[in-house]
């Protein structure tokens, strides 16, 4: 396959309007040092008492910038993916609360997720005993998964990237910054650290307890919801 010059891939990219930025060049070497495009061949030429180094891609760059680009453009928000996943975080909660509930406790649940605040507070509790209330022993175990679960989504999140799969890296990425954050906040409560304990109680704030907060009371209504309309359709209801 024939290599394309640096320059050639700026020139092709303006004719089929691919927006590299402000600064092309600077876009397509960052995008490979994200792993998103191929490494270039570097080839020396001597002109003169000048020597030359050119970088050489593959062909087919040029349409991975385009389709970089277009993911790009349909990219979720950082809100978006934080409410996504912390989504997910909360419905997991329930689920594993549900398949260890017998007929008692899933009414006792049932009241729970209706109520104002008390969902939000189960969901975060384990969050809280790790950071505040465990056991040294406890603690570390816990620890040492929540780190686990954060470093192995960064190795998802990288894979995801060299796959182009721009939406699905960054939910990866958010999900080892929430279990990293609480790792961090727990380690530097630990070592009396107080400058990287508030950074990390602002990054905890912001990328756990917030997003926890907003879809517990999204997991609410739509549980409310779905409640009074089946008493409604059970004629159990004024309308």
């Amino acid at each position: 396959m024939a290599d394309i010059s640096l320059e050639d891939i700026i020139k092709e990219a303006k004719k089929r309007k691919i927006d590299l930025g402000e600064d092309p060049e600077k876009t397509i070497k960052l995008s490979v040092r994200l792993g998103l495009i191929p490494k270039p061949k570097r080839k020396r030429s001597t002109q003169g008492s000048k020597s030359k180094t050119t970088l050489l891609f593959p062909e087919k760059t040029i349409d991975k910038l385009a389709h970089i680009k277009a993911l790009k453009s349909e990219g979720l928000s950082p809100d978006e993916i934080k409410d996504s996943f912390a989504l997910q975080y909360v419905q997991g909660a329930l689920k594993d609360l549900l398949d260890n509930a017998d007929g008692e406790k899933v009414q006792e649940l049932a009241n729970i997720i209706s109520s104002e605040k008390e969902l939000e507070s189960i969901v975060e509790a384990p969050l809280v005993y790790l950071i505040e209330g465990m056991s040294p022993d406890e603690a570390k175990k816990l620890l040492t998964l929540f780190c686990g679960v954060g470093f192995y989504a960064l190795l998802e999140a990288q894979k995801l990237l060299e796959e182009f799969k721009i939406n699905d890296a960054k939910k990866a990425l958010f999900k080892a910054i929430f279990y990293n954050s609480i790792a961090v906040l727990r380690l530097a409560r630990t070592t009396g650290d107080t400058k990287l304990e508030a950074t990390a109680s602002e990054l905890y704030e912001k990328a756990v307890i917030e997003p926890i907060g907003k879809a517990s009371e999204r997991v609410r209504k739509e549980f409310t919801n779905t409640f009074e309309k089946y008493l409604k359709d059970k004629g159990l209801k004024n309308s």
